[in-house]
């Protein structure tokens, strides 16, 4: 399924950026991070079992919101870089929706 790879894919980009935000001691930002990440884990569990048909986008939103309201607190390398991953997760909650 290409929407359940996009899933896992952003996973792994949201855990290398709060990865690097958690060492560089910017903490509101990991955090945001990683509940994206707990968020896009919990669906991409659903994806990949039985329950693929429940698997929606309905909680990712407030992930998001609290991604973007901490993006100024990022650098602006990572903030492309997590403008990047955010554009990416729309998209998946787009695909989402559609089904």
């Amino acid at each position: 399924m290409e929407v359940q790879r996009d899933v896992r894919s952003a996973i792994a980009i949201a855990y290398e950026l709060s990865r690097h935000e958690h060492i560089q001691h910017n903490e509101n930002v990991a955090q945001a991070l990683r509940e994206l990440e707990a968020e896009l884990a919990r669906i991409e569990a659903k994806l990949g079992g039985e329950h693929a048909g429940e698997a929606s986008a309905e909680g990712l939103q407030p992930s998001l919101q609290h991604v973007k309201a901490v993006l100024d607190d990022a650098g602006p390398v990572v903030a492309d870089q997590i403008k990047a991953l955010l554009n990416s997760v729309e998209r998946i909650s787009k695909e989402l929706v559609a089904r």
